[in-house]
């Protein structure tokens, strides 16, 4: 059961990141589509934002890992 309790912790989380990058990257395609000059500056905020968005991810590893070492 602690596996279960693990495994879906970590999957919600990723999922929530995968989701987020699905999206940011989307809009960043978007916006250059829109502005092709400006594509310099959407591809670094676009990293930014992928890094803050797999964070996320990571923080829900832990959470995950402790949550599962505190049970069992």
């Amino acid at each position: 059961m602690e596996l279960l309790g693990f495994g879906l912790t970590y999957a919600i989380s990723a999922l929530g990141a995968a989701l987020a990058v699905g999206m940011i990257g989307s809009a960043a395609l978007n916006a250059a589509g829109r502005n092709p000059e400006k594509m310099g500056d959407y591809q670094t905020m676009m990293i930014l934002a992928i890094a803050f968005a797999d964070a996320l991810a990571i923080i829900g590893l832990v959470a995950a890992i402790i949550g599962n070492t505190m049970v069992g």
